[in-house]
């Protein structure tokens, strides 16, 4: 038996409004649980030793670091770092295993910060896309999981990155910069995308 119920609002029995039904039919929730994207603009790293972004809000989550076509003509790693208040240095346990075409694979590991791998053995001449993916592990506390998943041109290079960082506070930055911190990139970009609630 089909039937059609007229309603405008539904409440909790605490009389408390869950959504209302608008005369176009459309539908408005008092509380808005919808996850959110929000995409920054991509940030050009040319010229650049490193790259921070700011202004991550405290209620964000599935935070990623997008890595579009960076390159950097020296011997030195790129390197992702996060932070509160100010980027991290130390406290990393950071794992990464790499894989080339050639079937040669290794696995590395750093406590300053989670290190690509990806762009040569020597970091030297290679470009990465890919990005970097934070998420905090246990709501009550300032522990972040990091996964990476990058490619190059080294040798047709993929990596598979996991760790994690306990910070002193919430997580409100990241950076794309490089190990020795001092090389300069010399094209690419970067872009940072994270939901909320």
């Amino acid at each position: 038996m089909a039937g059609i119920v007229g309603l405008t609002k539904i409440q909790h029995t605490n009389a408390t409004d869950a959504f209302e039904v608008g005369t176009d039919g459309s539908v408005t929730f008092s509380v808005d649980k919808r996850e959110k994207i929000v995409t920054g603009s991509a940030q050009d790293v040319t010229g650049v030793t490193a790259k921070t972004i700011t202004g991550i809000p405290s209620n964000a989550h599935c935070i990623r670091l997008y890595i579009d076509g960076t390159y950097k003509g020296g011997a030195s790693q790129s390197r992702f770092r996060i932070g509160a208040g100010s980027i991290a240095t130390s406290g990393y346990d950071w794992r990464v295993a790499a894989h080339s075409l050639a079937g040669s694979a290794y696995t590395e590991g750093s406590t300053a910060g989670c290190d690509s791998y990806a762009d040569g053995a020597s970091g030297s001449s290679y470009t990465l896309w890919g990005y970097y993916e934070v998420r905090k592990m246990i709501s009550t506390t300032n522990r972040y999981l990091i996964n990476s998943r990058l490619m190059s041109n080294n040798s047709y290079y993929y990596n598979s990155g996991v760790g994690y960082i306990d910070l002193g506070g919430t997580l409100d930055r990241v950076q794309w910069t490089t190990v020795n911190g001092s090389l300069a990139f010399t094209a690419g970009k970067i872009y940072l995308e994270y939901t909320t609630t």
